[in-house]
Formats: C-alpha cells, sequence, structure tokens
C-alpha cells in the first residue's frame, strides 16, 4: 500500500507562507508541541487537502482557513488605518499539497487549493481535475472520505463508542459499500409496495363483479314473477271498497235515528234547569245582606286584631326597659348606702386624727416653756470661770482614780440608750402597723360589703332569669299547644279536603270514562272488530261485591276487547294520529288463558271465585278469564292470609273492601270505596260547611297565636341579664380575691404587730438588767465622786457634783433631741390629717355624682312606666271590644251556615242537571261528529277510489261526477254538492262478495252472534293486499337485468386481464428488489462480519496487562439480521476485571479504549494507508498509553502508517520520528522541527 511521504502547507490556518513537513519512511509519526502551537491545524491541513468538507475542519466557511495575521493593541482613531494594512499584507488564497507515495513508488502530489472568491480547486500533479476525480483516485487508494477511514478528529473518539445502534450500522454501510445501494433498495421497495396495491385492487375488483353478475342473474329470474302478482291485487281492493262503503252507508243511517231522539231528550232538560236556576237567583238575593255584615265583622275583627297585635308588640320592649331602669334605680340606691357607710367611717377617721395632732401640739407647747423656764434657772452655774477651772481639775484627778467605772457605766448608758432608741422604733413601727391594720380592717368591712352587694345582685339576676325562662317555656308551651291543635284541625281538613278530591276525582273520572267511551265508539265505527269496554260487558251480580270485582279487574277495567291483534295495533295507530289519549286492548285470537280451578269454589264457605260472582257474554269468556284467572274473592282479609299462608293457595285473593294479596305474596290496598260511593252527592254539602268551619277554627288559632316578637325580647333580656351576670361574678371574683389578700395581709400585720411587741418585752428587760447594773457600779462611782468633789460641791453649794454636770451638759442634749422628736411628729400628723382631708372630699364628691345619676334614671324609670300602664289599658280595653265583636260574629256566621247548607243543595240540583244536559249534548256532538265522520270517510273512500282509478260497481251515476279538493270552493257550498251526489250516485253492493261483507252489531245480530266485523273484513282485505303488496315489493324488479349482465360480464374479462398483468409486473419487481436486497445484505454482512470477528482480538489486545493477561471483551449484536441495515449495531464492551455496563456508564478512559478498538476494527477491513490521530490519548491514563503505544508500534509497518498528534511523552517517545509544531511569534506563525528517532534508538 502506499504511503503519506509529506505535506506542504501555503498561509493555511496558523502556517504563514510556505511550510513543509517530511514524514520520510516512518511508520509511526508522532506530532507534538505546546497547547496553541498550531497542531490542531496540521490535522485539519490533512484532512482538508483529503477533501474533507470546511465546516468539518473548525472554521465558518473557507476563506476562514485562510492565514490572517494578529492586530496588536492600539488607539481608537488608529483602528480603521490598521485594518486597511492589514487587509493590504494578510493573503487571500491558500493551498496545502499532500505527497502521496503509491506502492509502486508513484508519487502523486495531491493540492487543494483555496482561491480568492472563496471557491476551492483540486489539483492531482498540477492538473485540475473535479471533485468527483479527486475524491475517486482517494478511494483508488482506499481513502474513503464520507466514511474518513483515516483519521479521528480531536474530541470524537468518545464520540464513536457512544454513537447510535444507527450510526454505527451508517458507519459499517459506509465502510462495506452497500449504502451506495441504499437509494435502489428503498425506490425498489416502494416500487413493490405500489405494485402490491395494484394487484390487491384488481384482485378486489375481480371478486366484486363476479358476486355482480350472480345478483343480476336472480333479477332475471325475478322479473318474470311481478307481472302475475299485480292482477290479483285489482279484485281485492275493489271488495275492500266497496265493504268500507256498504258499512259507512248503513252507520250514517243508524246514527240520524239516535241524534233525533237525543234532541228531543235535551229541550226538557233544559226547561227544567232555566227553572232551577231562576229559583236560586231568589235565594241568593235574600242572602246578599247577610254575606255583607259578615264581611264587615271579619274586616273589624282582622283590623282589631292587627292592633292589638301592634300594642302587645310595642309593651314587650318597653316592659323590658322599665326593668332595666328599675334594676339600675336599686343598684344605684345600693351603692350610695355602701358609699354613705365608707364615707362616715372616713369622717371617724379624720376626726381621730385631728384630735391626736392638738393633744401633741399641746405637750410640745408645755416642752418648750419648761426648756425656757430651767435655762433661766441655770444661767449662773455656767458663767463662773473659776469654778469651771477647778472642775476640769478635779474631773481629771477623778478620771485617774474612777474612769474606768465611769467608762463602764457610760458604756451601760448607751447600751442602755440604744435599747431604748430601738424600743421607741419598735413601738413607732408598731403605731405603722397599727395603723395600717386599721385600715386594713376598714377595707375588708368595704370588700365584704361589696360582697354582699354583688351576692345579692347576681341573686336577683338569677331569678330574673329563672322568670324570663320559665315565660318563655309557658310562651313556647303556649305555642306548643296552638301548634297541636292547629295540626289536628290541619288534618281533620286535609281529610275533607281529601275526601271533596276524591269526589271530585270520580266526577274527573266519570269524564275520563266518557271520553274513552266516545274513543272506543267512534273506533267502533271504524274497525267493526272492536267489541267495546270490559266494564260494560263485566257485572258483579251483587252490589257487595262490586269493590272487590272492580279491584280484580284494576288496570284492565276500562280496556277495549278487539277481535284481533291486527285490529288493536290499527286501533292504536288511529289514536296516536288523532291524539285521543291512551287504552289498552285484549285480543281475543292471541290472548292466553289458564284452565279454571274447580276445587277453589270448595276452599271456604267464605270464598267464592270472581268468575262465579260475575256475569258477562260467552263470546268475552275468554277475555274475562284472562283477566280474573282464579281469584277468589274473600269476605275478611284474616280469611284471605289464612288461605295465602295457611293453606298455601297461591291465587289472587281479594276481601270485600278491596284489600288485595297478589300471587307474590305482596299485600296492597283495602277501603277503597269509589267504587260503590262515587254517586253518592249529598255528601258534597257536608264536606263543604266542614271545611269552612274549620278553616274559620284555623284563623281564629292563628290569631292566638304568640307574636315571635315578644320571645325575641325575652331572650335579649335575658342575655342581657346572663351578660350582666357574668360581669358581676367577674367583679365577685374580684372582691373575693381582693377580701382574701386583705385578710392575709391582716393576719400577717397582727403576726408582725405580735411580734414587734415580743422584741419590745425582751429590749426592756434588758434595760431592767442594765439599771441594775448600773446601780450597782453607781454606788462604787458615787463613793468616789464624793471623796474628790465634796469639797468642790460644798464651796459652790451644790448637794452633789450630778447637780452641776446635769444642768451644764447633759440637759443641753436632751432638750435638742425631745424637740426633735416633738416636731418629726407634729408634721406626720399634719400629713395624715391632710390625706384623710381629701380622700373624705372624694368620698363625698362621688356620694353627690351617684345622687344625681340615680334621680336621673329614677325619673326615666317613672315616665316609662306611667306610659306603660297607660298602654296596658289600651290594651285591655282593645281586647273586651274584640271579644264582643267576635261572639256577635259567631252568631251571624251560624245563621249564614244554615243558609250555606240550602244552597248547597240547590247548586247541587242544578250542577245535576247542567252535568246531564252536558253529557247529551256531548252525546249530541259525538252522534254528528260520527255522522261527519261515516260521511267523511264515504266521500274518502270515493275520492281514494277515483284517485287509485279503482273501478267501483254503479247501479246509477259515475265516479267522474266524485269532485277533487278545491280550496277556493266554500265548505257549504262542498257539503251541498256532496249530497247531491251521493243521491244520484248508487253502488252496486251485489259485486261485493258475502267473505268481504260488514256485520254491525246491534243490527244485524245479537250480542251473541258471530261474523264478520268491520276490523275483520278490513284486515282480511288488508292482510291479502298487503301479502301481495309486499311480494311485489319485494321482488323489485330490474327491467335491464339483462343488459346490466352482459356489461359486468364484458368488464370481467377486461379486470381478469388486468389482475393477470399486475400479477407478472408485481413478481418481476420483487424479484429485482430481493436481488438489490440480497446483494446489500452481502456486502454489508461481510463488513459487519470482519469487524465483529475482529473487534474481540483489538479490544483484549488494548487491554492486556499483567493483572488480566486475557484482557477485556468487545462484541457487536445485531438488532435485525434479515435487514441489519435498516436497524441498528449495539456496541457492548466488558473492560477487564469488570462486570457488564452500558457504554453511557463506562469511564471516559474505557470509552476511549472502546471506540480505538472500533476505529482499528473497522479500518482493517477496507485499511486506508495511513492513520492519522489527534489527542485520542487526552482521556488516557499512563497505563493505556502504552497500551496504545504497545499496539502502534505492532500494527506500523510498510502498509499500515500511523500519524499521531499526542502530549502523552509515554506515546510520542516510541514513534519513528517527530515532528514539532512550535509558535513563531515574531511572525505569528506556526512552525516545523522534525527529528527521526531511529537514529537514536541504539543510544536510547
Amino acid at each position: 500500500m502506499g504511503r503519506l511521504v509529506g505535506l506542504e502547507l501555503n498561509n493555511f490556518k496558523s502556517y504563514k507562507g510556505v511550510t513543509r513537513v517530511g514524514f520520510g519512511t516512518a511508520n509511526f509519526t508522532s506530532i507534538i508541541g505546546p497547547n496553541g502551537a498550531g497542531k490542531s491545524n496540521m490535522m485539519d491541513a490533512i484532512s482538508f487537502v483529503l477533501g474533507v468538507r470546511s465546516n468539518q475542519l473548525r472554521s465558518k466557511n473557507i476563506k476562514s482557513l485562510i492565514y490572517r495575521g494578529r492586530i496588536d493593541d492600539s488607539d481608537e482613531e488608529d483602528e480603521d488605518a490598521l485594518e486597511l494594512e492589514l487587509d493590504s499584507e494578510d493573503p487571500d488564497s491558500a493551498y496545502v499539497i499532500a505527497i502521496y507515495e503509491k506502492e509502486n513508488k508513484e508519487i502523486l502530489n495531491l493540492k487543494r487549493q483555496i482561491n480568492s472568491n472563496g471557491s476551492s480547486s483540486f489539483i492531482v500533479n498540477d492538473v485540475q481535475v473535479s471533485v468527483n476525480q479527486y475524491l475517486q483516485i482517494l478511494k483508488e487508494e482506499n481513502i474513503l472520505i464520507k466514511a474518513k477511514n483515516f483519521l479521528v478528529f480531536q474530541g470524537d473518539v468518545e464520540k464513536v463508542a457512544s454513537q447510535s445502534p444507527l450510526d454505527l450500522t451508517k458507519m459499517i454501510e459506509t465502510i462495506s459499500g452497500s449504502i451506495n445501494l441504499k437509494k435502489q433498495f428503498e425506490d425498489l421497495k416502494e416500487e413493490k409496495e405500489k405494485a402490491h396495491d395494484i394487484t390487491a385492487l384488481k384482485n378486489s375488483q375481480k371478486r366484486n363483479l363476479k358476486d355482480e353478475i350472480k345478483t343480476l342473474k336472480a333479477k332475471c329470474f325475478e322479473a318474470d314473477l311481478f307481472d302475475k302478482k299485480i292482477k290479483q291485487l285489482d279484485k281485492l281492493i275493489i271488495n275492500k271498497f266497496l265493504s268500507k262503503l256498504e258499512y259507512c252507508q248503513r252507520m250514517y243511517d243508524n246514527y240520524n235515528e239516535n241524534l233525533n231522539s237525543k234532541n228531543d231528550e235535551i229541550t226538557k232538560l233544559q226547561s227544567n234547569l232555566e227553572l232551577k236556576q231562576q229559583e236560586y237567583k231568589d235565594f241568593i238575593k235574600s242572602q246578599s245582606d247577610e254575606h255583607m255584615s259578615i264581611k264587615e265583622y271579619e274586616n273589624k275583627i282582622e283590623s282589631d286584631e292587627a292592633r292589638l297585635k301592634e300594642l302587645k308588640t310595642n309593651i314587650i320592649p318597653l316592659e323590658s326597659e322599665v326593668s332595666q331602669l328599675h334594676a339600675k334605680v336599686s343598684d344605684y340606691d345600693q351603692r350610695i348606702e355602701q358609699l354613705k357607710l365608707e364615707t362616715s367611717e372616713q369622717q371617724n377617721v379624720v376626726n381621730d386624727t385631728t384630735q391626736v395632732l392638738k393633744s401633741v401640739q399641746i405637750a410640745y407647747d408645755l416642752f418648750v416653756s419648761q426648756k425656757d423656764e430651767h435655762a433661766k434657772s441655770t444661767t449662773s452655774f455656767t458663767s463662773n470661770v473659776e469654778m469651771l477651772t477647778e472642775y476640769n481639775k478635779l474631773r481629771n484627778e477623778f478620771l485617774s482614780i474612777a474612769g474606768t467605772l465611769e467608762s463602764e457605766i457610760h458604756n451601760l448608758n448607751d447600751d442602755k440608750l440604744n435599747y431604748t432608741t430601738e424600743i421607741e422604733s419598735l413601738k413607732a413601727s408598731s403605731n405603722i402597723i397599727s395603723a395600717r391594720i386599721q385600715d386594713l380592717d376598714s377595707k375588708r368591712q368595704s370588700l365584704e360589703g361589696k360582697k354582699s352587694q354583688l351576692e345579692k345582685s347576681i341573686s336577683a339576676n338569677e331569678l330574673s332569669v329563672k322568670n324570663f325562662k320559665k315565660e318563655l317555656n309557658s310562651l313556647d308551651s303556649l305555642r306548643h299547644s296552638i301548634k297541636e291543635k292547629e295540626l289536628k284541625l290541619n288534618e281533620e281538613l286535609k281529610s275533607v279536603l281529601l275526601r271533596l278530591n276524591e269526589i271530585n276525582a270520580v266526577q274527573r273520572e266519570n269524564k275520563k270514562e266518557r271520553r274513552l267511551r266516545e274513543t272506543c265508539a267512534t273506533l267502533k265505527k271504524l274497525f267493526p272488530n272492536v267489541r267495546g269496554l270490559l266494564n260494560d260487558f263485566v257485572k258483579p251480580k251483587q252490589r257487595k261485591y262490586s269493590v272487590a270485582v272492580a279491584t280484580i279487574l284494576g288496570r284492565n277495567f276500562d280496556s277495549i276487547i278487539v277481535d284481533t291483534i291486527a285490529t288493536a295495533t290499527e286501533c292504536i295507530d288511529y289514536m296516536k294520529e288523532q291524539r285521543l289519549g291512551v287504552a289498552s286492548f285484549i285480543p281475543l285470537d292471541t290472548v292466553k288463558v289458564q284452565p279454571l280451578d274447580s276445587n277453589l269454589r270448595n276452599v271456604s264457605p267464605g270464598a267464592v271465585p270472581i268468575i262465579d260472582i260475575i256475569s258477562y257474554p260467552v263470546e268475552f269468556e275468554k277475555a274475562v278469564q284472562y283477566v280474573c284467572g282464579n281469584s277468589l274473592v274473600c269476605d275478611t282479609i284474616e280469611l284471605a292470609t289464612s288461605l295465602r299462608w295457611g293453606r298455601k293457595i297461591n291465587v289472587k285473593l281479594v276481601t270485600l273492601d278491596g284489600a288485595l294479596i297478589h300471587k307474590s305474596g305482596l299485600m296492597t290496598g283495602g277501603g277503597n270505596e269509589s267504587f260503590s260511593t262515587k254517586w253518592d252527592k249529598s255528601e258534597l254539602g257536608l264536606l263543604t260547611e266542614r271545611k269552612e268551619e274549620l278553616k274559620m277554627q284555623i284563623s281564629e288559632i292563628h290569631s292566638k297565636n304568640v307574636d315571635d316578637m315578644k320571645d325575641r325580647v325575652i331572650a335579649e333580656e335575658i342575655m342581657r341579664l346572663e351578660t350582666n351576670s357574668e360581669d358581676l361574678q367577674r367583679k365577685l371574683i374580684d372582691v373575693n380575691r381582693n377580701l382574701r389578700d386583705v385578710v392575709v395581709e391582716l393576719e400577717h400585720e397582727n403576726k408582725q404587730l405580735d411580734e414587734l411587741s415580743s422584741k419590745v418585752s425582751r429590749f426592756e428587760e434588758l434595760i431592767n438588767d442594765i439599771d441594775v447594773k448600773i446601780d450597782t457600779k453607781m454606788v462604787d462611782l458615787k463613793k468616789s465622786q464624793h471623796q474628790i468633789y465634796d469639797e468642790f460641791c460644798s464651796t459652790y453649794g451644790f448637794n452633789n457634783i450630778e447637780e452641776y454636770e446635769v444642768n451644764h451638759s447633759a440637759r443641753i442634749i436632751k432638750e435638742s433631741k425631745e424637740q426633735a422628736r416633738f416636731t418629726k411628729e407634729i408634721q406626720r400628723l399634719e400629713n395624715k390629717v391632710k390625706f384623710e382631708t381629701e380622700r373624705l372630699t372624694d368620698y363625698q364628691l362621688h356620694l353627690e355624682k351617684l345622687e344625681k345619676d340615680k334621680s336621673v334614671f329614677y325619673q326615666s324609670w317613672k315616665n316609662l312606666t306611667d306610659e306603660l300602664v297607660k298602654l296596658e289599658d289600651e290594651i285591655d280595653d282593645l281586647q273586651s271590644s274584640l271579644d264582643v265583636t267576635k261572639e256577635d260574629y259567631n252568631k251571624l256566621k251560624k245563621k249564614a251556615k244554615q243558609l250555606l247548607s240550602k244552597s248547597s243543595e240547590m247548586e247541587t240540583s242544578i250542577n245535576s242537571l247542567k252535568a246531564e244536559i252536558k253529557q247529551i249534548k256531548k252525546d249530541i256532538a259525538n252522534f254528528e261528529e260520527n255522522i261527519d265522520a261515516v260521511k267523511s270517510e264515504y266521500r274518502t273512500q270515493l275520492v281514494t277510489a277515483k284517485l287509485e282509478n279503482v273501478k267501483i260497481p254503479l247501479l246509477s251515476g259515475s265516479l267522474d261526477m266524485i269532485p277533487l279538493e278545491d280550496g277556493s270552493i266554500e265548505q257549504e257550498e262542498l257539503s251541498q254538492e256532496w249530497n247531491n251526489l251521493l243521491n244520484e250516485l248508487e253502488i252496486d253492493y251485489s259485486k261485493l262478495d258475502n267473505d268481504y261483507r260488514v256485520f254491525i252489531e246491534g243490527i244485524d245480530m245479537d250480542e251473541s252472534d258471530e261474523g264478520n266485523t268491520l276490523e275483520f273484513v278490513e284486515e282480511k282485505c288488508k292482510s291479502e293486499i298487503e301479502k301481495l303488496q309486499n311480494e311485489v315489493h319485494e321482488m323489485h324488479p330490474d327491467i335491464h337485468a339483462r343488459e346490466h349482465l352482459q356489461t359486468a360480464q364484458e368488464r370481467l374479462e377486461e379486470i381478469d386481464a388486468e389482475f393477470m398483468e399486475a400479477r407478472r409486473a408485481e413478481k418481476e419487481i420483487v424479484n429485482n428488489f430481493e436481488k438489490v436486497k440480497e446483494e446489500r445484505h452481502h456486502i454489508f454482512m461481510k463488513a459487519f462480519e470482519h469487524v465483529s470477528n475482529s473487534i474481540d482480538d483489538v479490544y483484549k489486545e488494548l487491554t492486556k496487562s499483567r493483572a488480566s493477561p486475557m484482557g477485556g471483551s468487545a462484541y457487536l449484536i445485531l438488532e435485525d439480521e434479515d435487514e441489519p441495515f435498516s436497524f441498528g449495531i449495539k456496541y457492548h464492551i466488558m473492560p477487564p476485571l469488570k462486570r457488564f455496563k452500558d457504554m453511557e456508564n463506562l469511564s471516559g478512559g474505557e470509552k476511549t479504549i472502546g471506540a480505538l478498538a472500533l476505529l482499528f476494527a473497522v479500518h482493517s477491513y477496507h485499511p486506508s494507508p495511513f492513520f492519522v490521530l489527534d489527542e485520542v490519548d487526552a482521556a488516557l491514563d499512563n497505563a493505556n498509553v502504552n497500551r496504545i503505544a504497545n499496539y502502534i508500534s505492532k500494527h506500523r509497518g510498510p502498509g499500515f502508517q500511523f500519524i499521531v498528534i499526542s502530549l502523552k511523552n509515554s506515546l510520542f517517545e516510541r514513534s519513528d520520528s517527530l515532528v514539532g509544531i512550535y509558535r513563531d511569534q515574531d511572525i505569528n506563525s506556526s512552525k516545523i522541527l522534525t527529528v527521526n528517532l531511529r537514529e537514536y534508538t541504539e543510544t536510547v
């Protein structure tokens, strides 16, 4: 195979000018250099010259591959100038030449040039060629541009391992060349599907034509039978018309006769009604004055009751307000009384304190006067200097002899003084505590008074709430009793109204029955097979069985008996069209009955089969048995239940009062007397009177009902009192808490007072002890004083030396202390008098305010009380007047009730006559309607016969005389014309077969006779006509059937030829498709099997190590073996010593090794002469890099040249030669250095 000898780059990317690089005879060349030097640009150069598109070379367009110099930083004003300069210096074209040595040593100079216009040109050995020629030359050397089997770009190695199964399939297809058959395969596949659709369509058309030919043959046979059926129809139609026309003629004569009879009867009834109505008018006129008086009384009662209700409503809030004001006045009285007591106590405190202050001031004045007198008497002692000098001398002598003793006495006096001071302090504290105890005791009494007052208020509130609740319960009881009475009256009124409604319902039912009878009569005229209502034929033999019989008949009571089911269907259709309501039918020909059980006649004396207690025509026995069955009529419900559940007789049981036990065991009814009492009209008047009485009593009860307003006012008052009680309870709790605190504090103060008293007693005992000691020592002291001061006292006239010393020094100190004590006590008492006086003033002001507020509330209470009394008097007067008015009203009402009873009787008589006249008028209208209906039906039959060209046999006249409907002719004129026509037209009824002649019930035969009814004849004609018409209509002969058959056979021959041609074309396309599919499959599988067989060995070689000498494993799996090129290929690898993982869960290094194994295996199928790898070792550790280096070193050779761009020294140090790339910053260009490492092998 050939090899890449060298490259020449001219202004390509980072390579300025011409740059040449030679690979020599090295089979493993590494391109190295620092980042940014231009290594990947060398890779781009190799890819570019070998035909890779520019958008895959990290560039926006092909011109961006041309070298561009850098722009240095400069001022903004020079920027435009620099751009112009650079534009003039940068080249506008570039090229790359690959020097390739073929296997036969022939040199190919493959050149790809970038022109100034942005296009590229391809040159081989200085001869410009087209792109396809250029790529074909490379393909001949096994350099596949689409498959890129000669290079791996930077960063693409992991993508190879992580690519989708379909991308891997595409890669194998490109390497194998099967992708060249892809378009032909898909085109043939599409043609195959189209050909199959055409074949299927032709086959479907062929089947449809065969079915159509079969159908046309059947139509030809049907056409032969059509005419035969038509001829049989005419004779039946003539008989049908003759039968109906004869029936109409005879019914017309019968209705005329009945109409004349009814007209005579109604004339007599109308005369009698006029007499009754005149009598009723005279009676009503005499009653009008009484009704006017009743109305006036009712208005006055209503007005007075409304006023009374209004006054009672108004008095409720007034009573509540009076009660509230009275409570407030009482509260103020209690508070004023309590405050007066507290004011009196405070006045006593002020008086006592003032008296104490006066006593202290008197004592102080006495002390001052005594002090002044004493001072005057001792003045002579303090002015003698000689005496003082001699005393001092003797004093010093005394101290030397008895100083210690005097000091001890002095110390004892100091102790005594201290104890005395402590006693005075304790007594002062005791006085304060006593005053505090007095205040607390006063406060306790005040709180106890408040507590008593609050408890009284709470008790009063609770009593008021209790009374109000009692009143509210009383109102509820009154209202409840009124409601119970009203409910009882309403229930009775409901019963009366239900009874009245029942009577009215009976009357309405009579009307409904009359409508049903009218409908039944109409049906009997139109359809001779209609026999009549069931209740017309079935009657109880005794009156006591009427309710039981009606209960058994139940919903079938008003059923219509017909001869056939067909007649019932026609009647139902007619009633729907005419909107005549609904009805039940019993067809005699289809109704099924069970044979009667004769043993039921002997089950009990009180039970009899219902079939034995009713009478009915024999011809309707089947219908009666159908409705009644084996039902039993029992005298009592006890007998019925005994028979049903005691003797297990499983039939329908009914009692005389209408209670029914169904065969299922369900019990219903009882007490329904509507069938036996529906003619009882005398009860109507009494029920009407009772209704009015009940309404009056209910109205009176309503007037006595207590207004809810009073309940609301009482409820609000209860709520107010309860809220007030809650406030009082809270206040009571506070007072109790304060009282407890005062009591506790009082106990504490008393305890402290006792403790102080005990301390005073203790100190007094100590003072007594000190006095004893002092007296003892004073005896010795006085001896020494007498010895030393005796001469001094004699000289100056003192009884003893104490007289001199007391008057001279101690007295002054004592007087000073005593004066200070008096001053302090007077000041304290003056402050207390001031405080207690101010407190007394507050009490007096509060008392004045309470008395003033009380007078306001008292005046309001007095005013409202007067108003309340006035309102109560008005209510009493109005109530008395209302009672008198009601008494007069009731008397008048009683009289009016008696007149009402007579009026009701007259109204009942008049209404009875009116109802009878109305019924006869309806009968007349019914006869007239029947006559019109018969005449209309007669005309309709003639017109229909004329329109349908039916040849009616005539004795005189012609059907041509019959006019058709014309909107321009008046109805009267048309009716007269028809009357004249019917007189001239005479139909020959002798032509009518006896089998189709109608026999009319009541005219031609008795009830027991049997014959052809109208319905039977019509149904017979209709069924025979319909049978023939249905046969004709179902045949649907096609007169063009034979022509269509010939056309269909010719079309079948054409479609059959087209189908055979479509099958041949489909077969040919399928053969071509299978050939292409087989060839594509063979080419693809050849490459796949090679790669699949090689990849495991390659991967094992790349992953072998000392820890895992066998290496890992790798394998490929086809997703579909029939068309592997249409589906994906899954690539799985299992690194050494690791469990199986999906490709996306492997590390970057593991993915890289797997990708390289796949690339090396694919490359081995159609190996290119060289393999360029761009930094495929970036994500690998040193161990994996060494494995890659070992693999490349092992497989490099004349037929397999490796060019690797790498930064890992453990890889590039194993190469045969190095191409070093660096950046020349001076010219801003990438530069090349090469070295042949094989020359240094021995040295290494």
